[in-house]
């Protein structure tokens, strides 16, 4: 999905004692573990937004025409839909952004 990271950095050299002020911490961070966390946060995101859709989804037909309750849940989906097109931009924002940038 995001094949970018070969052009944009090989490997980041980080100093644990001065950087991170930490012991034993990793000195060096892959592009391919960069482009993993990226992808593993993205798709988390996207089924916590999808996830909410659902229970606003079973919250709405549990309402029984009650308008606040009907009006939250509206407002639980449409939030969560918000989300999930923020998700797919910033995705697609980023792996833009660092294959034009190298």
């Amino acid at each position: 999905m995001f094949n970018y990271l070969s052009k944009f950095a090989q490997t980041i050299t980080i100093n644990p004692e001065t950087d991170l002020n930490l012991q034993n911490a990793p000195t060096e961070v892959s592009g391919a573990g960069i482009e993993s966390v990226l992808t593993q946060v993205y798709v988390a995101a996207g089924i916590v937004a999808v996830i909410v859709i659902i229970v606003g989804g079973i919250r709405y037909t549990t309402s029984n025409g009650d308008a606040a309750k009907t009006k939250s849940s509206k407002n639980t989906i449409l939030y969560a839909v918000v989300g999930l097109v923020v998700i797919i931009m910033a995705a697609a924002i980023t792996d833009f952004v660092i294959k034009n940038v190298a």
